[in-house]
């Protein structure tokens, strides 16, 4: 038989031992599904049972009876769920179901109303029989255990002796075919030999007759070391065949997670186009509800206003003409009158105000704080004249914003410096200090203070912490620089101490591209001169 014939025949042989190995690993994969699915059936069966068991021996007999019903209905799930067992656990089985059935009379009874006297709404001998299933199940649950252990023994036996049968057949492909050939070649060496054997003599042959042997031998040499690397690169391919088998199943992971991800950010995708979309319609919506309030607060206030001052002219003329003969208690209430109208045109004027600053938007551009500071001073100083304050200020940052809003801010936060102050000679503090991304600008008073339980409350609109005899004003100062600072990206809050003042602070962000803003290392008095 030729060679190749040869190697063809043993590379046959194991590629049918692989296969049928493989068909072998198929079939025990099967047969280890089915054991494991008849394994978790019998361990079902026994969880239910062990319930059912508990049921009937706890809690009160009304309760008892709905409990007991519901788990025997489960165990008779459990026990349904699998219509054929395994050989070994059939009898098991098949007593469990005729125990089971012997449980049908105690199933039956009322879920609901008391039972009769002297009976029990479940038979006695209910738990062991709901005890004898369960250790049944659990039987049988070993069994299947033991049933796998041994499959995996004889698996284990039975590849180890593929695995002795391709180990031989690999050395038999290597010798067997090779056997014959070197036989051949022996013979040969030795033909030439024996032909050569006459010439043996001859000085002038015999060095021709030692170059064949030595040719002869080196290919033997040659021959053999041929054989070794073929094995050698046989070893090669099989490992080389694994890693390439092993590096397609990574790839082939790798490409179900990447469309996987795919997938995902699809899905992604769509939900922010959708939430997209919705925030769009939002959008849309607040800027037509922004409009109908800034309509509202402006018609509100026109509409507001025309009544109050008709209740105020009336009430003047009332008092005018019928003063004489009008007594005291109708002249109060005339005035009253006159001082509820007065409040009321103030509240209405400031609720527009504040709704102005809510709902206006106007485009930001940069605003020097200390020229809007001045302006709001220049507003403030028949205020500022009468208190005799002194107000004294740094260096302040340009900020990118309104600067009409910053006006009213900054006059806001001096108009109640100076109001909530029984210094004969209030003084006023404002400094600016850069923080990482902002601007801290700080007014600082000597004035009567805060207590700290009101530190968030007059920030809210209409909010006093005073009455308005004391303290005129509509309760809305605050809550508007609050608003304010917020349109500009920042916040406020104060520090304070009743009796010591207080010290109100507001953030602005820092306009990019701007290398500082203050003009001054420390505060400068204003005189009044300065403000005019």
């Amino acid at each position: 038989m030729k060679f190749a014939t040869k190697s063809r025949l043993f590379s046959s042989f194991r590629a049918a031992v692989i296969l049928a190995g493989l068909g072998g690993a198929y079939g025990l994969y099967n047969r280890f599904e089915a054991i494991a699915g008849e394994e978790e059936y019998a361990l079902q069966v026994a969880s239910r049972a062990s319930a059912l068991g508990a049921a009937a021996g706890e809690g009160t007999a009304r309760d008892k009876t709905g409990d007991f019903r519901a788990n025997y209905l489960a165990l008779g799930s459990a026990i349904g769920a699998r219509s054929a067992v395994s050989a070994v656990n059939r009898a098991a089985f098949t007593e469990i179901r005729a125990k089971y059935y012997g449980l049908l009379p105690a199933a039956e009874n009322p879920a609901s109303g008391e039972p009769e006297p002297g009976t029990e709404a479940i038979p006695a001998g209910t738990r062991e029989k709901a005890a004898a299933i369960g250790a049944f199940a659990l039987g049988a649950a070993r069994r299947t255990l033991q049933q796998r252990n041994l499959l995996l023994v004889q698996t284990a036996l039975a590849y180890f002796s593929i695995f002795l049968v391709l180990l031989a057949a690999e050395g038999l492909q290597y010798y067997l075919p090779n056997a014959s050939f070197f036989t051949e070649l022996e013979d040969l060496k030795a033909k030439l030999l024996r032909a050569a054997a006459p010439f043996m003599g001859a000085p002038l042959k015999r060095r021709e007759l030692e170059e064949l042997t030595a040719a002869a031998v080196a290919l033997d040499k040659t021959l053999e070391a041929s054989m070794l690397a073929r094995m050698k690169l046989a070893k090669e391919t099989v490992l080389r065949l694994a890693r390439m088998k092993t590096q397609t199943r990574t790839l082939e992971l790798t490409r179900r997670k990447v469309m996987a991800l795919v997938e995902d950010l699809e899905n992604v995708r769509g939900e922010l186009q959708d939430e997209k979309r919705a925030l769009k319609h939002t959008g849309e919506k607040l800027k037509r509800s922004n409009r109908e309030l800034e309509q509202f607060a402006y018609v509100a206030s026109h509409d507001l206003k025309e009544p109050l001052r008709i209740v105020s002219s009336f009430s003047g003329l009332l008092s005018k003409r019928y003063s004489n003969a009008l007594d005291k208690d109708a002249k109060d209430f005339i005035h009253y009158i006159e001082e509820g109208a007065e409040r009321a045109a103030e509240l209405v004027n400031a609720l527009f105000n504040y709704s102005k600053v809510t709902y206006t938007a106007r485009d930001f551009a940069p605003v020097d704080c200390g020229v809007a500071l001045k302006k709001a001073m220049f507003n403030l100083k028949i205020t500022i004249d009468e208190r005799k304050a002194a107000v004294k200020f740094g260096g302040l940052p340009s900020v990118r914003g309104d600067e009409f809003q910053l006006i009213q801010l900054f006059q806001n936060l001096l108009s109640n410096a100076l109001k909530f102050n029984v210094s004969p000679s209030p003084e006023i503090t404002v400094e600016a200090a850069e923080s990482p991304g902002e601007w801290v600008i700080k007014f600082a008073d000597n004035g009567i203070g805060i207590p700290a339980e009101h530190y968030e409350r007059i920030f809210l609109i209409f909010q006093r912490l005073h009455t308005v005899d004391k303290y005129p004003g509509a309760g809305i100062g605050l809550a508007l620089c609050k608003k304010i600072s917020e349109n500009h990206g920042g916040r406020i809050w104060v520090e304070s101490k009743p009796g010591e003042g207080s010290a109100f602070y507001i953030t602005f962000p820092v306009m990019a591209g701007s290398g500082g803003g203050t003009a001054q290392a420390g505060p400068v008095e204003i005189t009044k001169k300065a403000v005019s």
